[in-house]
């Protein structure tokens, strides 16, 4: 299998936990425990804003960089991050595809 695809399957499920968990174990948990999950969907997300923008390609890097603008204003927009993910991968597709 090829190591992107593991890589996207991996931050996938662990996005997925770090959003669910918080969920799960909300009635009765400790506030020590909602900290933790509280830290780790925060440590994910900057983790994959990092890996996922920077690399060596100049021109990709600027098609990322480009794709973070939709991101930015639609949270500024509706403070909501599943809709911020799905602006900046629609934003990545149509720079990607219109401008390069």
């Amino acid at each position: 299998m090829n190591k992107r695809v593991i890589a996207i399957v991996l931050v996938a499920v662990g996005t997925y936990l770090a959003r669910f968990l918080p969920l799960r174990f909300k009635a009765g948990s400790s506030a020590r425990l909602r900290e933790f999950f509280a830290l780790s969907s925060t440590s994910i997300i900057s983790a994959l804003f990092v890996t996922t923008t920077f690399t060596t390609e100049f021109e990709e890097m600027s098609v990322r960089f480009l794709a973070l603008f939709p991101v930015i204003l639609s949270y500024y927009r509706w403070r909501n991050f599943g809709i911020s993910v799905f602006a900046g991968v629609v934003g990545y597709f149509m720079i990607k595809t219109f401008v390069t």
